[in-house]
């Protein structure tokens, strides 16, 4: 029977009424998938009081974001966007927090893969890989940075870069992207990579992350507009390390609030074995946190044709 009564779904409700918290829309363009995606997102809000994070292609949820009293933030190419990925934060197991270096080691040799594979047609070789390895591991290390989560933070306070004096614990600085390429050109074994990744130094054209964060985590509710870019693989470049600093910086540092991940045109990350493998990894620690990855394409048969859609359920 029809009542025409609004429907709401309560993706929280977890096992064994809902197993698995996730949704994939696919729609043609105009289809209304966003719309969908967006109805979807903002009554799990107003029914859950939980949070949001829109990883928006092409601009579509930047009304909607302030409607809902959060923050749009704008990712213009060439320019820096305030985002590090390079960022880590506690994770759990049990009842331990502690630092996953080794899950950073794979989420950058991931995106390395990409970018490779994007500029080269290739993979990443042997000496590629223990390279990308070795020098994540040292730039933590050179920063006193371990698995114990008290090595993030300075012993005392001090002053800040902003001119205020901080008491107490200030955190340390990142690792940038600038600091892995040198070490990378520096230990003279992969050269070409190190070469490939120049234009995605700070000042060049694709040195959108080569920074540190400037960006707080307060708001609940973010849209991540980058609707300026045009360049296909620089949206997929760009929505990897969004992505990756979401998890890092909302989920895993805020792990008691309620969130949802939306993804529009996620089709962009089954473009490649590694950044498919990836959003594969998001589900799958996702489902661990509680937090529902929502995901929207205009292209069915790149997920029915995926290897990394028919292994995961």
């Amino acid at each position: 029977m029809f009542t025409n009564a609004p429907v709401y779904v309560d993706t929280f409700i977890g096992p064994p009424s809902l197993p698995n918290p996730h949704v994939f829309i696919c729609g043609t363009s105009g289809g209304g998938k966003s719309v969908a995606l967006k109805t979807l997102t903002a009554r799990n809000i107003a029914t859950t009081g939980c949070g949001a994070f829109f990883i928006d292609i092409e601009g579509e949820y930047t009304n909607l974001t302030k409607m809902l009293g959060g923050k749009v933030i704008k990712i213009t190419q060439g320019e820096s966007a305030g985002i590090n990925p390079f960022d880590i934060e506690p994770d759990i197991n049990g009842n331990k927090q502690f630092l996953n270096i080794l899950d950073k080691v794979a989420e950058i040799r991931a995106l390395l893969a990409t970018i490779t594979r994007n500029y080269q047609g290739r993979t990443l070789n042997g000496t590629e890989i223990t390279e990308i390895e070795i020098i994540v591991n040292q730039l933590y290390a050179e920063k006193g940075i371990t698995s114990d989560v008290n090595s993030l933070f300075e012993r005392k306070g001090g002053k800040l870069d902003n001119g205020k004096y901080a008491v107490g614990r200030i955190p340390k600085k990142m690792p940038t992207l600038t600091d892995f390429q040198k070490k990378l050109k520096e230990r003279g074994k992969c050269v070409e990579l190190a070469e490939l990744l120049v234009p995605f130094l700070k000042g060049n054209s694709l040195g959108i992350f080569d920074c540190e964060s400037k960006i707080n985590s307060e708001s609940d509710i973010v849209s991540f507009d980058m609707s300026e870019i045009k360049d296909e693989f620089t949206k997929l470049y760009a929505s990897f390390v969004i992505l990756t600093w979401i998890w890092q910086k909302f989920v895993l540092k805020n792990k008691d609030k309620r969130k949802i991940i939306v993804c529009d045109e996620a089709w962009l990350f089954l473009k490649y074995q590694e950044s498919a493998e990836f959003l594969v990894n998001v589900a799958r620690r996702g489902r661990k946190y509680n937090v529902p990855l929502f995901i929207g394409s205009q292209f069915i048969d790149e997920f029915l044709n995926s290897e990394e859609r028919k292994n995961y359920n």
